[in-house]
C-alpha cells in the first residue's frame, strides 16, 4: 500500500467509524428514553394503585362488607363462682362474659330476673343460653333491685326465691324485654314455695305462676292460710287451679290469726295450726 493511498483512505474509515458510533449512541439514547417512558408509565400506574390503599397501606375494602375482628362475640373470661355484684357495674350497664367449659353449679336466686349476687354462669345454664359441659358467652344487663324474686327449675338448675334485693341482672337476648315483662307481671314459683319470702304488708297483692305437674307441699289453714304455707298448694285447695296444669294465682296478705283450721278440699289436705303472725288468702 502506497503512502498516498493510505492517507486518502484513513480519514474515510475514521469518519465511517465516527458515524457508526453516533448511530449506536443515538440508538442507545432512544432505547434509554423508551425505557424511561415505560418506567414512568409503570410507576404512574403503581402510584395510582397505591393511592387507593387505606391508612394501613392495604387495599381499600370500602366497597366490601366489613369483616368483623376475630375477637367479635368473645367475652371477658370469668369463673362459675362469679356474681353480678363482683363486677362493680352500674344499673343499665351491659357486660359480656365467657364461662369456661366444665362448669359446676352455684347458687342462683330468681327466674329470668336474678339477684345480682347470683352465679352468672349458672344462671346462664338455667336460662338455656349455655351448658355446664361447653360453657359459652353470655351478655348481662345490670338493673335496679326488686322487692321479690321468683324461682323455677329449668335445664337441670333449680333456683331459689328471695325477697327484696338491691340490684338485679337479666340476660340480653332478642326476647329480653318480653321475658322481663312476664316475670314482672307474675313471679315464677315452685310447688314448695311459701309466701314468707315477701315483705309482709297487710292488704298487698302478689301474682304468682305455678308450673304444671304439681307436687304436694305443706299448707296450714283453710281459706286463710299461714304465710309460710305453699302458695301453689293453697291455690289448689282453694279451687283456683289444678296440680296437673298449674297456672296463675293472686294472693292477698292478711294479718295473722289466733288459730288456723285444716281441711281437705280438691285433693289437698291442709293442717291445723295455732297462732301465727301473718296470713294470706287466695283471690
Amino acid at each position: 500500500m502506497t503512502p498516498s493511498h493510505q492517507s486518502t483512505h484513513e480519514p474515510q474509515c475514521r469518519e465511517s467509524l465516527f458515524r457508526l458510533e453516533q448511530r449506536i449512541i443515538s440508538g442507545c439514547a432512544v432505547v434509554l428514553l423508551a425505557a424511561i417512558v415505560i418506567g414512568s408509565v409503570g410507576c404512574s400506574k403503581l402510584g395510582n394503585q397505591n393511592s387507593n390503599a387505606g391508612p394501613g397501606g392495604g387495599a381499600d375494602n370500602s366497597n366490601n362488607a366489613p369483616v368483623p375482628p376475630s375477637s367479635a362475640g368473645q367475652g371477658t373470661p370469668t369463673t362459675w363462682e362469679a356474681k353480678g355484684t363482683s363486677l362493680n357495674g352500674k344499673d343499665g350497664q351491659t357486660l359480656t362474659l365467657a364461662c369456661s367449659p366444665g362448669g359446676t353449679a352455684h347458687s342462683v336466686w330468681g327466674s329470668d330476673i336474678y339477684t345480682a349476687d347470683s352465679s352468672i354462669c349458672t344462671a346462664g345454664v338455667h336460662s338455656g343460653l349455655i351448658t355446664y359441659q361447653q360453657g359459652g358467652t353470655v351478655t348481662i344487663e345490670l338493673r335496679p333491685g326488686r322487692t321479690i324474686y321468683g324461682c323455677s327449675e329449668r335445664n337441670g338448675v333449680v333456683t331459689s326465691p328471695y325477697g327484696a334485693y338491691g340490684q338485679s341482672f337479666v340476660f340480653k337476648t332478642p326476647d329480653t324485654e318480653a321475658v322481663v315483662r312476664e316475670a314482672e307481671d307474675q313471679t315464677q314459683v315452685l310447688w314448695n314455695t311459701s309466701a314468707s319470702m315477701v315483705k309482709f304488708e297487710a292488704g298487698k297483692n302478689y301474682k304468682f305462676k305455678c308450673p304444671p305437674g304439681g307436687k304436694e307441699s305443706a299448707v296450714w289453714g283453710s281459706d286463710i292460710y299461714t304465710l309460710d304455707s305453699s302458695i301453689c298448694n293453697a291455690a289448689v285447695h282453694a279451687g283456683k287451679l289444678t296440680m296437673e296444669s298449674g297456672g296463675s294465682v293472686t294472693i292477698e296478705l292478711r294479718p295473722g290469726e289466733s288459730a288456723y283450721k285444716g281441711s281437705e278440699q280438691n285433693g289437698i289436705k291442709t293442717n291445723d295450726y295455732g297462732q301465727y303472725g301473718s296470713s294470706f288468702v287466695v283471690k
